[in-house]
C-alpha cells in the first residue's frame, strides 16, 4: 500500500476541488492510502470522498498565508493578523523553511511515498520542503496573465527544483510557465480528468426552473470575478444587442457568486436589463439547470483549462467561448460550438451571429449527440505517475 499526500490551499467551490474529486474517483487508487491536506479550512467541498481518502486540515499558522495584509486588516480578526505578521517575519528573515518543516512534523504523522501540490502558490512551497520519496506539482494557473508565486520570489524558485515532475493541465500553461522558470525537462502536460458520468447523473435531478421555449435560453456558470471571467463585458455586449433590438427574444441566466456579484448586479440594473439578464446566485448542483438550454457562454479573459466548457458539451449544450489556449483544444469550432476573438467585439459578433442563425445552434446540438471526452488516455497517464 502506497502512502500518498495531496495538498491544497482551501476547499472552496471551483474547478480545482471538482477536478481533484474526479481524480480520486477515476484513477486506480486501490493500492493507495490517501491523505488530503487542506492548509486553511475555507469552503465546503470534499464532503463526499472515497473511503481511502482522509481529510486533514492545517493549523492556524496557515490561516492567513495567502491573504494580503490589507485583507487581514479588513477582516478585523486579531488572531489572523497575528499569524499573518508571523508569516511576514518568517519570510523576511528566511525562517520560513524551518517553520514549514516544524509545522509538517506537527501535522503529518507518517512518511509518504508520493506527495502532490495540487495548487500553485504556497501549497507548492509547503510540499517542496517535505521528505516524501516523490514530489509532484500541478500547475493550473495562466502564467501568461499573472504569476501567483511572485510574492514568494526566490523561495518559490528554489522550491520548484525540488519537485520530481511538474504537471501542466494545458500546452499553453506549460509554455507560459517555462517562459518564466525554464524547467522544460521537468514539465509534462496531462489534461484534466473529468467524470462526465457524474455530470450527466447530476443533470437528471429535478429542476424547478421553467424556460420559455420561444426564447433563446442562454446560460453561464462560474465564479463572478470580472477580471477573469469577463461577465461585465458580456453584459456590455447584451446591452449593445438589446439597443439594436436583437435581444428581445433571448434571456441570459448567470449562475454563481464571487467578489464582483454586486458590481455585476448594479451594471445590469443601470442598463435596464434586469428582465433579460438574471443573476441566479450560487447553486449546489448547476448541472440540472443546463436542461433545455440553447447556448452556454464562457466570456473569460483567460482560462487555464475551462472545465465548465466540457461540462456543457457533455450535457449537449452548444458553446460560445473566447479564444485562448484552453478553448481551442476542447471545442471543435463551428461543429459543436463557436470560438470567437477574445475581445468585446469578438463576443458581440459571435452572439449576434448565433441569435440570427438559430439553425447553426441546431446543427451544433445534433453534432453533440456523439460528443465524448477522452478520459481513458488521461487515466493511463495519471496511473503511470504512481507506479
Amino acid at each position: 500500500m502506497k502512502n500518498v499526500l495531496f495538498v491544497v490551499d482551501e476547499r472552496c467551490m471551483g474547478g480545482v476541488s471538482v477536478l481533484l474529486m474526479d481524480m480520486f474517483k477515476m484513477m486506480d487508487t486501490s493500492k493507495m492510502d490517501i491523505d488530503l491536506l487542506v492548509l486553511h479550512d475555507r469552503g465546503d467541498m470534499f464532503n463526499e470522498l472515497p473511503s481511502n481518502v482522509h481529510l486533514m486540515f492545517g493549523d492556524s499558522y496557515f490561516s492567513a498565508i495567502d491573504l494580503t495584509l490589507k485583507e487581514v486588516i479588513k477582516s478585523k480578526n486579531i488572531k489572523t493578523l497575528y499569524h499573518k505578521l508571523k508569516v511576514i517575519v518568517d519570510l523576511k528573515t528566511g525562517l520560513i523553511k524551518k517553520r514549514i518543516v516544524k509545522e509538517r512534523k506537527k501535522l503529518l504523522k507518517k512518511h509518504y511515498d508520493y506527495e502532490i501540490a495540487f495548487k500553485d502558490g504556497f501549497t507548492a512551497i509547503f510540499t517542496a520542503y517535505g521528505d516524501s520519496n516523490v514530489k509532484y506539482h500541478w500547475i493550473q494557473y495562466n502564467y501568461g496573465i499573472a504569476n501567483p508565486n511572485s510574492k514568494y520570489d526566490k523561495l518559490f524558485n528554489d522550491a520548484l527544483r525540488r519537485f520530481d515532475k511538474i504537471i501542466s493541465v494545458s500546452d499553453g500553461i506549460m509554455r507560459d510557465f517555462n517562459n518564466i522558470y525554464h524547467l522544460e525537462d521537468k514539465v509534462e502536460v496531462i489534461d484534466n480528468l473529468i467524470d462526465t458520468k457524474r455530470i450527466k447523473d447530476k443533470a437528471k435531478e429535478k429542476c424547478d426552473l421553467e424556460l420559455d421555449k420561444n426564447k433563446l435560453n442562454i446560460i453561464c456558470v462560474g465564479r463572478i470575478a470580472n477580471g477573469h471571467k469577463g461577465y461585465d463585458r458580456l453584459v456590455d455586449v447584451v446591452k449593445r444587442l438589446d439597443d439594436e433590438g436583437l435581444f428581445d427574444g433571448a434571456v441570459l441566466r448567470i449562475f454563481g457568486s464571487g467578489p464582483d456579484y454586486d458590481v455585476l448586479f448594479k451594471q445590469i440594473q443601470d442598463y435596464g436589463l434586469d428582465k433579460k439578464v438574471l443573476l441566479m446566485g450560487r447553486v449546489n448542483n448547476p448541472y440540472k439547470y443546463f436542461k433545455n438550454q440553447d447556448l452556454f457562454i464562457l466570456p473569460s479573459r483567460y482560462e487555464a483549462f475551462g472545465l465548465v466548457i466540457v461540462e456543457a458539451l457533455s450535457l449537449g449544450v452548444p458553446v460560445l467561448v473566447t479564444k485562448n489556449d484552453a478553448t481551442g483544444k476542447i471545442v471543435d469550432n463551428d461543429n459543436n460550438g463557436l470560438i470567437v476573438d477574445n475581445s468585446d467585439e469578438g463576443l458581440y459578433d459571435g452572439l449576434k451571429y448565433l441569435i440570427n442563425n438559430r439553425d447553426v445552434l441546431d446543427r451544433y446540438k445534433t453534432n453533440l449527440k456523439d460528443y465524448d471526452y477522452d478520459n481513458d488516455s488521461i487515466v493511463k497517464k495519471l496511473n503511470g505517475l504512481f507506479k
